[in-house]
């Protein structure tokens, strides 16, 4: 996956001032580096056969939306729409511009409990004036769960955060790091197949 963002911002992450010793600074230094990380792509989050199965889901899901969406119950074909982006002919605000999500929860096992590095973009529960977030969504590309259908659970993740996130431009990527777990993780704006513990976030750099 290739991330082009417009321009770098600044990410912080919010929270109280611990005072520690010297020694306690370095040891925890070292602590944090021994831990590995690894970093992974979205493909990576993909277990064997997945996109197979993937393709033949959104194949047989817009095939039947086809059928299905007609305004005057004219086919697409005589509508002068055939080869159209079907998702483009959704409108905003419809009955179909909350679709139900395509995919499955299958997942990597051998993820479960890695400490991972990954790259991507953030989708806020919830829009405040501070722009602090202890719990959101990270997926592949900007816009996701904002249009139709969203990715499947296994290409999004739940992320959760001790200390408030600082994220002032959902517009701009940035790098995650963080314990991966596995599981079923709902939730209104897409269901995630995966959940990061954050400990670091930063913007994405090119």
């Amino acid at each position: 996956m290739k991330l082009i963002p417009t321009c770098l911002v600044c990410f912080a992450l919010a929270g109280g001032l611990a005072v520690c010793s010297k020694s306690e600074v370095n040891s925890g230094a070292e602590a944090e580096a021994a831990i590995e990380v690894t970093e992974i792509t979205w493909e990576d989050l993909m277990p064997a056969g997945e996109d197979e199965l993937l393709e033949s889901l959104y194949v047989e899901f817009y095939q039947e939306f086809e059928r299905n969406l007609t305004a005057n119950s004219t086919p697409l074909s005589q509508a002068g729409t055939q080869g159209a982006d079907v998702s483009t002919l959704i409108r905003e605000g419809s009955a179909d511009d909350t679709m139900e999500q395509i995919g499955t929860f299958n997942v990597v096992k051998g993820l479960n409990g890695k400490r991972i590095r990954i790259p991507g973009y953030v989708v806020p529960f919830d829009f405040n004036a501070d722009a602090e977030h202890t719990e959101f969504l990270l997926v592949p590309y900007f816009g996701a769960c904002l249009h139709t259908p969203p990715p499947p659970p296994n290409q999004i993740i739940f992320v959760t955060s001790e200390v408030a996130a600082k994220i002032e431009n959902i517009e701009e990527p940035v790098w995650l790091e963080g314990t991966l777990s596995t599981g079923e993780f709902l939730n209104d704006l897409g269901n995630s197949a995966y959940e990061l513990t954050l400990s670091k976030l930063e913007p994405y750099a090119y």
